[in-house]
């Protein structure tokens, strides 16, 4: 007669989804503090090589190669090394529970949120300025009021699909190492960042590859925020703003958002003291910080929702397999 496998045993036949929600516990109450992640070393790394290789006296095209063998020889050795890191483990689980737990970026996302929304309320223009150049890659001193709000809004809504809903589906398709390398080319591209002048070249294979990494998740992020009450104009939005967005992926993200809830988003921004104009996405209504809070709990749920969705993917295409 078989012996019936005990519950515990039921449990580690799902390791890839035991890790997952270990990871997701172990994040929410004991996040990695940025000066000991080692990303925050990579960031530093890739500065340095961008300060050797990326010379602004080179021809675009030059520039646009050194880009690309700078973003390969960081990626591909990080890759390299994981994987051949990871034959050496005697738990592969709880390997891709770490490397799970490294990358998650929702606490520190839901924190700064807090601290924009207070100092918003308080009318504190330069602290919430502050705040929010600590993520947003470019000038924030001369933001107003309104200003604040809608980058913060975008900041969040860009946080969310790319710290938590990017590295889960990553993670759900090739493990902790496959997170981990998404979060990689995440911080590639905001180093360096092609709507500053000094990486306008430099910086486009890192851009492309985030795109094309941002097509699917964001997307369907996209349709998760539209679903529900006027997911018609949500739609709409969608489809009308999408070639008009320069960057890939965001585009739904914002264009779903901003029509959901009527709040206005994108428009110019500056970058390296020059106006870069930015088609306008959305309704009429100037966001404020009650705006932010009331997008920073929709976004929360909207990521439980994609987080019960995905454990279930995960569960069965355990058992088809």
């Amino acid at each position: 007669m078989t012996e019936l496998p005990t519950p515990f045993e039921t449990l580690l036949g799902y390791s890839t989804l035991l890790a997952m929600w270990g990871a997701l516990l172990l994040h929410w109450f004991f996040p990695v503090p940025p000066s000991a992640n080692p990303l925050s070393l990579w960031r530093r790394v890739a500065d340095a090589i961008a300060d050797k290789v990326n010379h602004p006296d080179d021809e675009p095209q030059q520039r646009k190669l050194s880009g690309a063998l700078a973003f390969g020889i960081m990626w591909l050795t990080l890759a390299v090394a994981l994987i051949a890191l990871k034959q050496l483990v005697w738990i592969p689980w709880l390997f891709d529970l770490l490397l799970l737990w490294l990358v998650l970026g929702w606490r520190p996302i839901v924190n700064q949120t807090q601290q924009l929304e207070q100092a918003l309320a308080r009318e504190d223009k330069p602290a919430a300025r502050t705040l929010l150049a600590e993520t947003l890659n470019r000038d924030t001193q001369s933001l107003s009021g309104v200003g604040i709000a809608k980058a913060s809004c975008e900041t969040l809504l860009l946080g969310y699909a790319r710290q938590v809903v990017g590295v889960l589906f990553w993670y759900a398709l090739l493990g902790g190492i496959g997170a981990f390398l998404y979060t990689l080319v995440v911080l590639l591209a905001r180093t360096w960042p092609t709507r500053r002048e000094e990486y306008a070249e430099f910086g486009l294979f890192s851009a492309a590859f985030l795109s094309v990494l941002d097509w699917v998740p964001t997307r369907l992020f996209a349709l998760l925020i539209a679903a529900g009450h006027r997911f018609e104009p949500a739609m709409l939005a969608i489809r009308d703003n999408e070639k008009r967005w320069v960057t890939s992926g965001s585009d739904w993200v914002l264009s779903a958002t901003g029509a959901k809830f009527q709040l206005s988003l994108g428009g110019p921004a500056i970058y390296d003291n020059q106006k870069i104009t930015r088609p306008k996405l959305g309704g009429d209504i100037a966001p404020s910080s009650v705006h932010l809070a009331l997008l920073n709990q929709q976004l929360r749920q909207k990521a439980w929702l994609w987080i019960v969705l995905q454990s279930f993917t995960m569960w069965f295409a355990h058992g088809f397999l």
